[in-house]
């Protein structure tokens, strides 16, 4: 920070005053020193020092006009200068200090026309005839009022009268042309040419002052010229601390030409002073000179002049936007895509013929609502998303209507919103192919290549849209015993035909309503539907059919099965997976061949009859943050959120646990929207401008709505994009649909950053980048090494940072459990980092206490449980 800019400039100016006052009464013309001029040489070396230093912070283009003040502050500098010294005669005696005084006057006038060099288009011939008439205007007023008193028949010797002329003609001159120059400003430079037109209407006051003291000749006029000077010379200065200030924080917006109403002011005042003076100099029949009237003369000639040009410009303009409009048209329309304007409440005020063969409008009815035309399910999320989808970057919708023909369509749109207009702009891009191959990929992504079952994401897809309303389901899992002897003696190849056998009798066996997956290898899964008596019957037609010998080829096969069943229900997907696998491994360890149930728990029973919905409403529903710091300075960098549900009779259970219930009960989306709008909201509320992450769960993200749902939770809680870091593992990314990638490109685009968890457990960095654009990788310190081995963990986090570091990808460090492991990474690297040894679980009440007083020793926090461990 420049100290300079800080110059209290009241300050100077009542000093500048006071020190007038005080050196006026020895300041009698012809003596020497003339301490008054020797104060304003002072004053003005003073502004064309700190307009020098000002300047050096613009750029070369910024700083021409206002270096030119700095010149003439100090060319004023040296005529004071040289008059109070004595050299070359005082001012006001027609010398060379008055010679220079006059090039000094000409700094305001060549600093406003550069001003209105820089505005866009700009209009000179408009200007130079704004300028004259002004000008003109007012040495009418000038002449009438002050001139021809001041000059009359032996009111002031012969030899001054040309000065006397000069300084009264002056204000009127330098004003209009000022005026007039600056009526048109950016906005960047508005305040800053408000202040030119101040200083120079200053310095007007300063010159007439001057002349009336000549005629004049006592103190108090000369100080009253003197402190009209000073006070330009300031003004000066905070003209061109404006300028910089606003070059520094100038944007392209800020390049739009406007209206400066100063200047419009004294466009005004000029115009209307005319007839006045005219009426008042006939009423009072004061003289009029031949000077006045050729003056009112020229100010007329002007006023017509200045009528055709704007006609001629008007017409102009008119022609130009008629051919743009022409343009624009021809362009919407011959255009594939469709452009329609809705209003605020979404009807249809303007479609391109594109656009109404997409959306189906008839040409009966082309002003319909849009909502009308989409699919009823579709509605509200769009109403939603229309309503707080504003600024730069906005999430594109997806439609669903029918076009004209009756077809169903799938569109695309992007929208904005037209600065306040109250209406946005959509533009309509059809999708339905593009969809419809996205979802055969999806399709094929979900399908196993060898058996055609459908594959591991596929299951899990289905088992998270279970709920309530579809009725029990139970999950079999199962595992070939003695295929591997098969892969051994007669090959892959028969080993992979074997596989497809098993596949046909697993879905010749089982109903329509059950689905049968392949999960890799000789693993398989069932999901069937029906409580748990008619699993356990299915489990054990699974045994016994595929115990039966298998022909592959000219050779005779025999393995078995054995399967583990598991309800399906409130542990939802995964939940159940894990509990029918456990089961395998008993009927594996029972001798193979064999089915075994996994026994309920009380976890599972309770949750069940939980309703998650009710839950949110009622406060158990809820958000536990993580302190995360950067290890260097140990200062507060953001928060890691994590659901948890204080169950009434469970008591604290994990999101694993949360999702699961949510998943079965059909209200994982609201919940995710819930869970988004809440973290949003509690961090926007606390100190400082903290980073939040937000971890989306495997299973369960919409990726059609998940842009929409960011934007409107970063709206609604006033966060800016940048503070929100959306977190996921490769699980995410395999288990959820092929939209999912490019609604985290179009988050990312809003500003969002994209964190990838479990960094080092999947796949290369490198094969994720080239899918994502990754802000950061999380990596967990404790698979880094075995337990306890500190130099090793420090081996592989700085050979992960320094590789991520290539790319611009920054890393976070999570699970650090000791102090001198946190130390270590302080001293290496460079790193936000989380865990155990922060603090860690904390409600949002606790982190604003914790940020407020930091040294606070905070109460034990309800820990965040990890999921029930499973037999």
């Amino acid at each position: 920070m420049n100290p300079f800019r800080r110059a209290p400039l009241t300050a100077v100016l009542v000093a500048t005053l006071l020190a007038l006052a005080a050196t006026g009464p020895s300041s009698s013309p012809g003596s020497v020193p003339e301490w008054d001029n020797l104060v304003l040489a002072l004053v003005g070396g003073w502004a064309a020092w700190h307009c020098r230093r000002l300047t050096r912070q613009m750029s070369r283009r910024d700083r021409l006009p206002w270096q030119v003040l700095g010149i003439s502050s100090l060319v004023f500098t040296v005529a004071s200068l040289a008059t109070g010294l004595g050299i070359g005669g005082g001012i006001g005696a027609l010398g060379p200090g008055d010679l220079l005084v006059l090039v000094s006057a000409f700094g305001p006038p060549v600093s406003a026309a550069l001003l209105g060099g820089r505005v866009r288009g700009t209009n000179w011939p408009l200007l130079v005839v704004d300028g004259v008439m002004v000008a003109f205007a007012l040495v009418v007023v000038a002449d009438v009022l002050v001139l021809s008193p001041a000059l009359s028949p032996g009111a002031v010797r012969a030899d001054l009268i040309p000065l006397v002329a000069g300084y009264g003609a002056y204000p009127a001159v330098a004003i209009g042309v000022v005026g007039a120059l600056c009526t048109v400003s950016t906005k960047a430079v508005r305040r800053s040419a408000t202040a030119v037109i101040a200083m120079t209407a200053l310095v007007g006051a300063g010159s007439a002052l001057q002349a009336v003291y000549i005629v004049v000749p006592s103190a108090p006029w000369a100080w009253a010229a003197d402190a009209a000077v000073a006070a330009a010379l300031v003004v000066s200065v905070r003209a061109v601390r404006l300028a910089v200030d606003a070059a520094a924080s100038s944007s392209p917006a800020d390049a739009t030409p406007g209206v400066n109403a100063a200047g419009v002011a004294v466009q005004v005042a000029a115009l209307v002073g005319v007839p006045i003076t005219l009426l008042t100099a006939i009423v009072r029949d004061m003289p009029l000179h031949d000077g006045a009237i050729a003056c009112t003369a020229v100010v007329i000639t002007m006023l017509l002049v200045r009528i055709v040009l704007r006609i001629r410009e008007s017409g102009r303009v008119q022609a130009e936007l008629v051919r743009s409009e022409e343009d624009f048209r021809g362009l919407v329309e011959a255009s594939s895509d469709g452009v329609a304007i809705v209003d605020a409440d979404l009807r249809l005020e303007f479609t391109s013929p594109a656009a109404r063969t997409l959306l189906g409008v008839l040409d009966s009815d082309l002003h319909p609502s849009l909502l009308d035309l989409l699919h009823v399910e579709d509605r509200a999320r769009v109403r939603l998303e229309l309503a707080v989808g504003t600024g730069e970057v906005a999430p594109a919708l997806h439609l669903r209507v029918q076009d004209a023909g009756g077809e169903p369509r799938e569109l695309e749109v992007t929208h904005h919103e037209r600065p306040g207009s109250g209406r946005r702009v959509l533009h309509l891009r059809d999708v339905t192919t593009r969809r419809r191959r996205e979802r055969e990929l999806e399709r094929m992504a979900f399908t196993d290549h060898l058996t055609r079952l459908p594959n591991r994401a596929m299951l899990f897809q289905e088992m998270a849209a279970v709920t309530s309303a579809t009725g029990q389901r139970c999950l079999l899992v199962l595992d070939l015993d003695g295929f591997k002897a098969v892969n051994d003696s007669a090959g892959h190849e028969a080993g992979d035909l074997l596989l497809v056998e098993v596949a046909r009798r697993l879905q010749s066996l089982l109903r329509t309503d059950d689905l049968v997956a392949r999960l890799g290898g000789d693993e398989f899964a069932v999901l069937v539907a029906g409580a748990e008596e008619d699993a356990v019957e299915a489990a054990g037609r699974v045994v016994d059919v595929l115990a039966h010998p298998y022909r592959v080829g000219n050779r005779s096969f025999t393995v078995g099965a054995s399967v583990g069943l598991a309800q399906l229900h409130p542990g939802g997907g995964q939940h159940a997976f894990r509990l029918a696998d456990a089961a395998l491994g008993e009927a594996k360890q029972a001798g193979k061949g064999c089915w075994r149930v996994h026994t309920d728990d009380p976890s599972a029973r309770a949750t069940a009859s939980s309703d998650v919905a009710a839950a949110m409403d009622a406060g158990e529903v809820q958000l536990r943050y993580d302190v995360v710091t950067t290890s260097d300075t140990g200062e507060v960098y953001g928060l890691h959120s994590t659901p948890v549900w204080v169950h009434p009779v469970l008591g604290v259970l994990p999101a694993p646990e949360l999702w699961a219930a949510a998943e079965r009960q059909g209200v994982n989306g609201a919940l995710q929207q819930w869970l988004l709008r809440q973290a949003c909201a509690e961090v926007a509320a606390l100190d400082g401008e903290l980073t939040l992450g937000f971890d989306l769960p495997a299973g369960q993200v919409r990726a059609d709505e998940l842009a929409g749902e960011i934007t409107a939770a970063l709206a609604e809680a006033g966060l800016a994009p940048r503070q929100l870091a959306l977190a996921f593992d490769e699980e995410v990314l395999q288990t959820s649909s092929a939209g999912l990638i490019p609604a985290l490109h179009t988050v990312r685009a809003a500003g969002v950053h994209l964190c990838l968890n479990d960094f080092g457990m999947g796949s290369t960095l490198w094969s994720q980048l080239a899918r994502l654009p990754l802000d950061t990788v999380q990596v967990d310190v404790r698979g880094l090494a075995a337990p306890g081995d500190l130099d090793r963990t420090m081996r592989v986090l700085t050979a992960i940072a320094s590789s991520a570091a290539a790319f611009d990808v920054y890393t976070f460090a999570s699970g650090v459990g000791s102090p001198e492991l946190l130390a270590a990474i302080g001293a290496a690297c460079q790193m936000a980092v989380t865990g155990p040894v922060l603090p860690s679980g904390l409600t949002a009440g606790q982190v604003a206490t914790l940020l407020r007083h930091p040294s606070t020793t905070l109460p034990t926090p309800l820990p965040v449980p990890r999921a029930h461990a499973q037999a």
